[in-house]
């Protein structure tokens, strides 16, 4: 016997918001894997499909209405200490539960750690190096005046093996957390990044070529892009999310010193913020006092920021500030 699934004969003149925030949710997990696929390149399409539809089961149960995508940390077991004290919190509504912060390490590894009441950080874990590509170029980075774009946060969800230790039996915490804030954060990245054409679908995605791969000068972004993140991927390459335009390094950007990496790096920023004429003028003096001063784990430059920078030559504020945590 066979079951047949069909719509009902009337509808309703007025969308449920249910409804509603379930299409919303849908749309948010199909831009999720989209960009998953193109930064992750050692999940494959099947896992990335069950993931999002596991995102939005989530999303859906827990009543949230930006897509939130559940996930372990790894590493926790020498930090023990830490994951008691979290396990206070275990019984907190969703919404109340603690933002962890994110701090990039050696190799690009992404570490979670709780905040202390005087700011401090206290590691807990590590985000599973299956999520860091994709991850890392959407995390928040809370730099005044800089970014105006939300990014994803990274919040506390369960402290596991606590039923464990109440029967008395031998356990070694666990970390249980949820990636927020998905779907502002995707909006925010496809307006800092020139539209790049859609995959054809079934296409197996490849990893992304590193910036410098070719190059030369183009069009000038219209509309004009919002903002560049600088950050680095999981062997450490640079990455920009505007095109390497290539003069002085053709092996790619680079920043935090002067040279000729952080030249290009300059030239490129300034390029897709506020336009190839004022770049050529200003690129030079935009490497010494701007890129040479950009932190080794990256940091977000908005166009604002670069135009309130050429505006304001004779008396440069710095429109960058180090890459803070989650």
């Amino acid at each position: 016997m066979s079951l047949s699934l069909h719509r009902p004969t009337t509808t309703s003149a007025r969308t449920r918001p249910a409804d509603t925030n379930t299409q919303s949710l849908t749309d948010q997990a199909a831009r999720w894997a989209d960009h998953v696929l193109e930064h992750g390149s050692k999940l494959s399409p099947s896992y990335v499909t069950r993931k999002a539809l596991d995102a939005v089961a989530f999303s859906l149960r827990h009543g949230l209405r930006d897509l939130a995508v559940p996930t372990k940390l790894i590493g926790v077991k020498a930090h023990q200490h830490a994951v008691e004290a979290l396990s206070l919190y275990d019984q907190l509504p969703i919404r109340s539960q603690p933002r962890l912060a994110v701090t990039v390490g050696s190799g690009g590894s992404l570490t979670v750690s709780a905040v202390r009441s005087d700011g401090s950080l206290q590691r807990i874990g590590r985000i599973q190096p299956k999520h860091v590509s994709w991850l890392t170029p959407l995390l928040d980075t809370p730099l005044s005046g800089v970014w105006e774009c939300p990014g994803v946060t990274v919040h506390l969800q369960a402290v596991t093996g606590l039923d464990r230790r109440a029967r008395e039996l031998p356990v070694t915490l666990g970390v249980n957390v949820r990636v927020s804030g998905l779907g502002a954060a995707l909006d925010a990245l496809r307006a800092s990044a020139p539209a790049a054409p859609r995959r054809q679908r079934g296409a197996v995605a490849e990893p992304p070529a590193p910036y410098g791969v070719g190059g030369g000068l183009g069009a000038e972004p219209s509309p004009p892009v919002l903002a560049v993140r600088l950050w680095r991927d999981a062997d450490g390459v640079a990455r920009m999310t505007c095109p390497h335009v290539v003069r002085h390094s053709p092996s790619g950007p680079e920043w935090g010193y002067g040279g000729s990496g952080p030249a290009d790096c300059a030239r490129s920023v300034l390029v897709a913020l506020v336009g190839e004429e004022a770049s050529e003028a200003h690129y030079q003096a935009f490497k010494a006092e701007v890129v040479a001063r950009v932190p080794e784990v990256g940091a977000v430059i908005s166009r604002a920021a670069a135009l309130a920078w050429l505006a304001g030559r004779e008396h440069p504020a710095t429109p960058v500030r180090p890459a803070r945590a989650a």
